[in-house]
């Protein structure tokens, strides 16, 4: 169990990351991979097992110049729609177990597979994230400045 710094760190971190002042980043190569709390392998290895078999298929039918055009194809669905989908994917469930509880964010940031963002500055593992996130302003103090000045 989290101690209370850490509890009071993280409830702010998921105000900033609701707010959209603080972003994160997440190393996807890390988070989609067996033993991630993440990782779901049918969405990985069902997409590739459908292509080889598609591509088998059409080498049975159609030989090798339509084996070359199913793997063509393949390869381009791959990259244009499953994977940024995939990668999507990964980020919003990252970002569900990470904001769920501090536990979980810590251990994700000790893995190193997320970083925080803000306005163009990064905290990356090992870096102090409690202090990152406690330099950063809330919506409501930004308005109140803006409301004195």
């Amino acid at each position: 169990m989290a101690d209370r710094r850490v509890r009071d760190a993280h409830a702010l971190l998921v105000r900033l990351v609701r707010e959209n002042r603080i972003r994160l980043g997440v190393n996807v190569g890390l988070m989609n991979r067996p033993g991630s709390p993440v990782f779901r392998r049918i969405e990985t290895a069902l997409p590739i097992f459908l292509g080889i078999m598609g591509v088998v298929g059409a080498v049975a039918i159609g030989g090798f110049p339509l084996g070359l055009v199913a793997l063509m194809a393949g390869l381009g669905i791959w990259f244009l729609v499953i994977l940024p989908r995939m990668k999507d994917q990964v980020y919003e469930r990252t970002l569900g177990y990470v904001t769920s509880d501090p536990d979980a964010f810590v251990s994700v940031w000790d893995a190193k597979a997320v970083t925080l963002q803000r306005d163009g500055e990064d905290c990356r593992p090992p870096g102090d994230w409690m202090a990152f996130v406690r330099a950063t302003k809330t919506q409501e103090e930004l308005d109140r400045e803006d409301g004195v000045r």
